[in-house]
């Protein structure tokens, strides 16, 4: 995984399903709304960290249920939709449909 800027990171997040959790304050999380339902796939970011090396962009694509770095790659560089996203998530069983 590459290294990215945390708020490229979190602008893609939103872009694609996520909300940022309010009732958490000591970091910035995100959670995963489909039809206005909130899924079990989430992810944070720590305060202060403008940038997410290799190492933390590793764990971001494990909390995110992504087996394929290149998978991962395609959903932040943007050509896999929110969709798309989904319809992974729901072929791998870590939602139902």
């Amino acid at each position: 995984m590459k290294v990215r800027k945390t708020k490229d990171i979190q602008k893609v997040l939103v872009k694609k399903g996520f909300v940022p959790d309010p009732e958490i304050d000591h970091h910035h999380f995100y959670c995963l709304m489909i039809d206005g339902k909130k899924q079990a796939i989430k992810t944070y970011f720590s305060h202060g960290k403008k940038e997410y090396d290799k190492s933390l962009m590793g764990l971001i694509k494990n909390q995110l249920k992504f087996k394929e770095s290149e998978k991962a790659e395609a959903f932040f560089d943007c050509p896999m939709s929110k969709e798309q996203y989904v319809e992974m998530l729901i072929e791998n069983g870590e939602i139902k449909k």
